[in-house]
């Protein structure tokens, strides 16, 4: 048990002395008050830097960067399917349009979606109601 305490003695100085030596690492001038975890204090040759933990925010800005350019590209898919319902399958394009504006609208991008949902519901409206009083009539 003995030969256990005097390693970690040995790790502790070696991490006391490095701190010393070692360069400030994001603008901080004192490395000795630092709070790290127990496992960096038994990892040999790598000394213990501090530094500021900012990765949720790295996480929570990349998920919104993806959110958002996956809600332009469903945004411009809806556009060209409401395009599309113009000419052709108007039921079936619009309608497929509108839900993919939508989904694109909750997704970030809001311009896309709402032009995207309200020209596929303007060709799906006059699909369903124009064209069968065109046909009443002829």
């Amino acid at each position: 048990m003995g030969n256990y305490e005097d390693d970690y003695k040995k790790l502790l100085d070696d991490r006391d002395r490095s701190a010393r030596t070692s360069l400030p690492v994001m603008g901080t001038d004192r490395l000795l008050d630092v709070n790290e975890e127990m496992a960096a204090d038994f990892a040999v040759g790598n000394p213990v830097v501090h530094t500021e933990r900012r990765e949720d925010r790295h996480v929570e800005q990349a998920e919104r960067t993806d959110t958002r350019s996956g809600g332009y590209a469903l945004g411009w898919v809806s556009l060209v399917f409401a395009i599309a319902s113009w000419f052709i399958w108007p039921v079936l394009m619009g309608a497929t349009a509108t839900v993919l504006g939508y989904m694109a609208y909750r997704q970030g991008a809001r311009g896309l979606g709402g032009w995207s949902m309200a020209i596929g519901l303007i060709a799906l409206a006059l699909n369903l109601l124009i064209v069968p009083l065109y046909y009443a009539i002829t």
